[in-house]
């Protein structure tokens, strides 16, 4: 399985160079509760287990650093909403300086969403923030949180400056993650983006972020939450547009056929966007597709949809266009190119 070739491969990391030589680090190791934590009860799997539970059940992770357990939450994934990332970025910024790296465990269904947050929130990065979590539960005999959890402790102990998830035999930049299976081991892709590393049968392939500490960190937490996603689909009704500007959207990220089409036949959508971006809402393109992105200078309705004012998301994912747009509307002079 793929848990087993991850496992595999971790000892070889240091010896083939691909990490530095991994000392004691220090290490904030974070819990919000997700699949990793639960445990079977009357009502069904429960997130329940604290970090030192984990430590308890996973006890070699003590070997690749000096950690010390923050229990944040202990909820479903499907339950994180902006103001979390809020607090746990400042949490990552107040704790910064006493660290060498951050472990963060987290549900699957929204850890793409988290780490792309996560990757706005934190300016300047020079340390590595690991988001990791498992399919299975830690407390079941076949899970896939042993070999997670030791992967993500090593990156987290490696010096490599970002957010990352480490799930399965990859190692993704945080804002190119998405989850594209529901059970399978390998739950996450990194799309548009080489994974940072990646391990298989032939040996572990690497495309390893720069090292240079770039300095002048900072937390940048605020999230306007008024941001919705919009999948476009045939038979569409503009009128849900003119609803959401409404209700007080500030931005809508569409998620558009292909290469960024609209409707823009018998249920033209055009008029409505034009509307919402008249009235001050920031639009988004992003591709249905998973890979290539967006290029709305292809065809007539990428093109008309750009004349409108919406803006291409290009290679982004939907999980990290909602999320920077969050981030941006709400940090205005600070949005990153």
């Amino acid at each position: 399985m793929e848990s087993e070739v991850n496992g595999a491969f971790l000892p070889d990391l240091k010896s083939r160079g691909i990490l530095p030589h991994i000392e004691m680090k220090k290490i904030l190791f974070l819990t919000t509760g997700g699949t990793i934590s639960c445990v079977a009860t009357e009502d069904g799997l429960e997130p329940t287990l604290s970090g030192n539970d984990i430590l308890t059940s996973v006890p070699e992770l003590r070997t690749l650093g000096e950690i010390t357990v923050k229990d944040l939450t202990k909820i479903d994934s499907s339950n994180v909403v902006p103001q979390d990332w809020s607090s746990w970025a400042t949490l990552i910024g107040d704790n910064y300086t006493e660290y060498d790296g951050f472990v963060l465990t987290h549900g699957t269904d929204t850890m793409a969403y988290t780490a792309s947050a996560l990757s706005y929130m934190l300016v300047n990065l020079g340390k590595p923030v690991v988001l990791t979590g498992s399919q299975v539960p830690l407390s079941l005999s076949n899970s896939d949180a042993r070999s997670n959890l030791e992967l993500a402790f090593t990156i987290a102990s490696s010096g490599l400056p970002g957010v990352f998830v480490a799930f399965g035999n990859k190692v993704i930049k945080g804002d190119c993650c998405k989850k594209i299976f529901t059970r399978n081991f390998n739950a996450f892709e990194s799309v548009n983006e080489a994974p940072v590393l990646f391990f298989d049968k032939n040996g572990i392939k690497k495309n390893l972020p720069d090292r240079r500490n770039v300095g002048g960190f900072r937390v940048e937490s605020k999230m306007e939450e008024k941001v919705m996603a919009l999948t476009v689909t045939p038979g569409l009704k503009p009128d849900i547009i003119d609803y959401a500007v409404q209700r007080g959207y500030k931005g809508i990220v569409l998620e558009c056929y292909g290469a960024g089409g609209v409707n823009t036949g018998r249920d033209n959508l055009l008029p409505a966007i034009r509307r919402a971006i008249k009235a001050g809402v920031r639009m988004v393109c992003v591709s249905q597709c998973l890979f290539d992105g967006v290029d709305l200078s292809l065809y007539p309705m990428g093109i008309l949809a750009a004349q409108a004012g919406v803006e291409s998301g290009g290679p982004m994912t939907l999980e990290a266009a909602v999320t920077k747009l969050m981030w941006s509307l709400a940090n205005p002079a600070l949005e990153k190119n």
